[in-house]
């Protein structure tokens, strides 16, 4: 979900200014998705030059003007039109795990086997603290109010928990290479 539509999708129900975006953010998808200030505010010079947002100033009392801003019927067609849209490719396998294991030294199989432990550790971790989120979401909510958000945590959960299928899979794998290569060297 690119933030440009994320900030879109908020700002279609009312006007906002960038810190209310992001708590608005983080109240719906905190858990599966992390956004700093930084991305918000370049985000919003960037929708606003393309005429989806516009911004205003509101003068505070003793303090320097607050920046609010709204979508404009432009921004309500883009995101209309983008909600619409199938996504056209598979989200990019780009995660630092993999970098990790292309260069640590696969002479160590210790070290590569170490890295997947903690690496397992925290998707669990993950999982857990999803699966903890996702209780007490039905507890606070109605079914109906917390349909879209359960579904969001479980993505979470079902990305996290290929995750460790995968983690298992390359344990296996350097185990199964690592006793393959101590017979030859026996031989």
């Amino acid at each position: 979900m690119p933030v440009k539509h994320a900030l879109l999708g908020i700002l279609s129900q009312g006007e906002r200014h960038g810190y209310d975006l992001k708590a608005d953010f983080d109240r719906r998808v905190g858990d599966l998705w992390d956004l700093n200030y930084g991305q918000i505010y370049t985000t919003l010079d960037r929708l606003e030059r393309e005429g989806f947002i516009e911004g205003f100033a509101v003068e505070q009392q003793g303090r320097p003007d607050k920046r609010i801003y709204r979508i404009t019927p432009r921004g309500r067609e883009e995101l209309a039109r983008w909600l619409v849209q199938p996504i056209d490719r598979p989200r990019p396998l780009r995660d630092e795990i993999f970098v990790k294991l292309l260069f640590l030294d696969q002479s160590n199989p210790t070290a590569l086997l170490d890295l997947i432990e903690r690496q397992r550790s925290l998707y669990l971790r993950q999982m857990a603290q999803l699966t903890q989120r996702k209780y007490e979401l039905t507890r606070s909510q109605s079914p109906r109010e917390s349909l879209i958000s359960s579904l969001l945590i479980d993505a979470g959960l079902y990305h996290a928990e290929a995750d460790v299928r995968w983690l298992n899979h390359c344990e296996a794998r350097i185990r199964a290479a690592v006793g393959n290569t101590s017979e030859e060297e026996r031989r």
